[in-house]
């Protein structure tokens, strides 16, 4: 997977083959299949370790005790994350959807990103009223993150009507009413 990104990060996604990605690797193309199905599988896991491996350092950045504040820090660092590296803003906003999710909930060798999302949603739980699904909180949390990835990609197009920095505020203070709002 880390030579995939390197060719994928020189040549971009579609135009690199299995035959680049294993050349870097050094091992036979037959190798490849031996983990994966084909390249949009790659892709899709790549995805998922991104995701998954985004997901876990945010978490940890995060000291607050105020869950609403605790998230806010979570999507910042995702926010700063993003910008700092264009390429996994680009990819992930190119394939993270409800599909992928629903895929993660029924592929056994996506158990990790499960467990992920689990942990996540069970850190978050506080931000709920009871009254939504499992789902729906998922839904939420995801929708959120889609706003994020979103706003970055807005904030870092030339002529961009607001900085990132400038929209950040925004959206935390939409965060903001949209939980304390739920919790009541």
């Amino acid at each position: 997977m880390n030579a995939a990104m390197k060719i994928y990060r020189k040549k971009g996604i579609d135009k690199t083959s299995i035959r680049d990605i294993m050349s870097e690797t050094g091992y036979s193309l037959g190798s490849f299949y031996l983990y994966f199905t084909d390249k949009e599988d790659l892709k899709e896991k790549l995805v998922v370790n991104i995701a998954v491996d985004l997901v876990l350092k945010a978490e940890n950045s995060c000291y607050e005790k105020d869950p609403v504040e605790r998230y806010i820090s979570f999507i910042n660092y995702i926010f700063d994350y993003f910008i700092d590296h264009p390429f996994e803003l680009e990819i992930i906003s190119q394939n993270i959807n409800w599909a992928l999710y629903s895929k993660i909930e029924n592929d056994k060798d996506l158990k990790e990103a499960e467990t992920t999302l689990q942990f996540i949603l069970n850190r978050y739980e506080s931000l709920f009223s009871s009254e939504y699904t499992y789902s729906q909180k998922l839904y939420i949390l995801s929708l959120t993150i889609e706003i994020l990835i979103s706003t970055c990609k807005s904030t870092l197009m030339e002529g961009a009507i607001l900085t990132i920095e400038e929209a950040k505020p925004v959206l935390y203070s939409l965060t903001k009413k949209m939980f304390y709002r739920d919790r009541r």
